[in-house]
């Protein structure tokens, strides 16, 4: 941002700070110049002792030049001042009010106001000053016409440029206040969004594994129904089950309900998480492997990642291989915890947006299951919020995997 430049600085004719009810500027201008001619020119063209000389026509001529030279005291203000050496004490008081409002105390100004001191004592009888009122008389132009003008045209010129720079520093702050607001609400933005954006991810691995399960183990009962009553009341105790835990886990979610530290998922629900994949008719291997001995484990907001990263891998494998087989393995080693989530190769090769493989060809698999196509970038945001890796792909066999790095103490 372009920082303030103070007026004076930039533009020494700009018109001065002032109070809001201010005569039009040209009448301000001329003023002076009419006032010099109306009133004093006929005084001096009559008074020999009204002028610097004692010729009354010589005065007039000098007073009428002095208040010419005030209508460009604005532009020209030194020149003015020079000028009005020459003429009467009313100009040249108004020229050196003039120079010192507008320039302030420049050597230049301190110059022509001892000419002016000079100026305003010739005329005068040095030899009489005897008495008080012979020495005001000596005093008493050099004072009004010359040290009073300087000293209040110094006054304006510092209360002019106070005025300015508190204007600058006021533009100055306004703006910086206006751009830390706009950062203020970028900031609330970008959480925002962020945050929409992970509970996004969050419900999408709840509610795409929960509900593929459920949906599996509904397509199950609804095959045996007619059969095996047994085994419909199991399939229906498992849908009861895994609904649950949906619920649960998406009122964690929304702030309904907080779910305690120790309760949250980890490394301990593998298992689980493994088991009802088998229950649901895909054949799951899982491998934990340390930590070593000494080894710190897992952090907890690395082991969230890895349940959930294992938790859409299966869902995946579900929806494109459901007959596939399935390995899990985790190792917590000192640079920090691989996860592989590897399926076998199994049925016809298919696209899919989040398959795990190629999805089953047989005529009995039952339908599809439906694909949100945000899983593998959702497993890769995870790692990626961590400091991790994460990689998705074909393998040389013909199946998939799914391996991802954490480090051990990520936040």
């Amino acid at each position: 941002m372009q920082q303030p430049t103070s007026q004076s600085a930039a533009d020494p004719d700009a018109p001065l700070p002032g109070p809001p009810l201010r005569l039009p500027r040209p009448v301000r201008t001329l003023a002076p110049t009419a006032l010099v001619l109306l009133v004093l020119v006929p005084l001096a063209a009559n008074d020999p002792d009204f002028g610097p000389t004692t010729s009354p026509p010589v005065n007039a001529g000098l007073m009428a030049f002095g208040a010419l030279a005030l209508a460009l005291r604005r532009r020209h203000p030194a020149a003015v001042t020079a000028a009005t050496l020459v003429s009467g004490q009313l100009p040249l008081a108004v020229a050196l009010y003039g120079l010192a409002a507008r320039r302030g105390g420049t050597l230049l100004l301190y110059a022509l106001a001892a000419a002016s001191e000079l100026r305003l004592l010739v005329p005068v009888d040095l030899g009489d000053v005897g008495t008080p009122s012979s020495l005001a008389n000596l005093i008493e132009d050099p004072l009004v016409f010359g040290a009073v003008p300087l000293v209040l045209g110094l006054g304006a010129h510092t209360r002019a440029h106070t005025v300015r720079v508190l204007a600058e520093r006021n533009r100055f702050l306004g703006e910086r206040n206006r751009l830390l607001e706009e950062a203020r609400r970028h900031a609330e933005e970008r959480a925002a969004a962020a945050e929409r954006a992970r509970l996004a991810r969050e419900m999408h691995d709840v509610v795409s594994n929960r509900v593929s399960l459920i949906t599996l183990h509904a397509g199950a009962g609804q095959v045996a129904q007619a059969e095996d009553p047994g085994a419909v009341r199991e399939t229906l105790g498992l849908i009861r089950s895994l609904g649950l835990q949906a619920l649960t886990e998406l009122r964690g979610l929304l702030g309904v309900l907080t779910t305690a530290a120790d309760q949250a998922p980890s490394l301990r629900g593998l298992p689980t998480l493994v088991e009802e994949s088998r229950q649901a008719g895909l054949a799951v291997g899982l491998t934990v492997t340390g930590p070593a001995d000494g080894l710190p484990p897992p952090g907890p907001a690395v082991q969230y990642a890895v349940y959930r990263i294992v938790q859409e891998a299966l869902t995946n494998a579900h929806k494109h291989a459901p007959a596939a087989e399935v390995a899990v393995t985790v190792e917590v080693q000192p640079d920090g915890l691989r996860l592989t989530v590897v399926n076998s190769p199994t049925g016809t090769a298919g696209p899919g947006a989040d398959r795990g493989a190629a999805p089953d060809a047989s005529p009995d698999a039952g339908p599809e299951l439906p694909s949100g196509g945000h899983g593998l970038t959702g497993m890769r945001t995870r790692a990626g919020d961590l400091g991790g890796t994460l990689h998705a792909g074909p393998t040389p066999e013909g199946g998939f995997a799914v391996r991802a790095r954490l480090p051990l103490g990520a936040a």
